[in-house]
């Protein structure tokens, strides 16, 4: 019982340490492309993380990769997070698909299925593309390592 709560510790501790995403950056998946992706991002770093309650540039790049490149479910019966649940805010529905995500991403890791955006959701992620000279949305996703 003991180890249980020093594990739930070192989580809450590890999630506070991680900077909260608070804006967007153009992160393109090549260095020679032209197209880039929009990457949830703190003030220094894309290692960071956005729970419910977050209303911000992040939870529209994260809620776009969402829309975009994956068919996730959010939680209403036979609704698929699409472009139109794009608004900026991280409530529910934004929780909801991001869960369902994690699950995709981390299937053998209940730890990871939590509907929080963090490093590791992050990193296994993909974001699509987006061409600068028509501000367009892509059909092409990518994870931020270009794979």
């Amino acid at each position: 019982m003991l180890s249980v709560g020093v594990v739930a510790m070192e989580s809450t501790e590890a999630a506070a340490a991680t900077p909260k995403c608070s804006r967007a950056v153009k992160m393109k998946p090549r260095a020679a492309y032209s197209y880039y992706m929009l990457i949830p991002k703190s003030a220094n770093t894309v290692s960071c993380n956005m729970s419910p309650g977050a209303r911000n540039k992040g939870v529209t790049a994260l809620q776009t990769a969402l829309a975009y490149c994956y068919n996730v479910n959010t939680g209403v019966t036979g609704h698929k997070f699409g472009p139109g649940d794009i608004d900026g805010i991280y409530g529910n529905a934004t929780k909801n698909a991001v869960y369902y995500l994690q699950l995709q991403l981390f299937p053998q890791q209940s730890s990871e299925q939590d509907g929080i955006y963090g490093p590791n959701t992050a990193i296994n992620m993909k974001f699509p593309w987006h061409n600068p000279s028509n501000d367009r949305i892509m059909d092409t996703c990518t994870r931020r390592n270009g794979s």
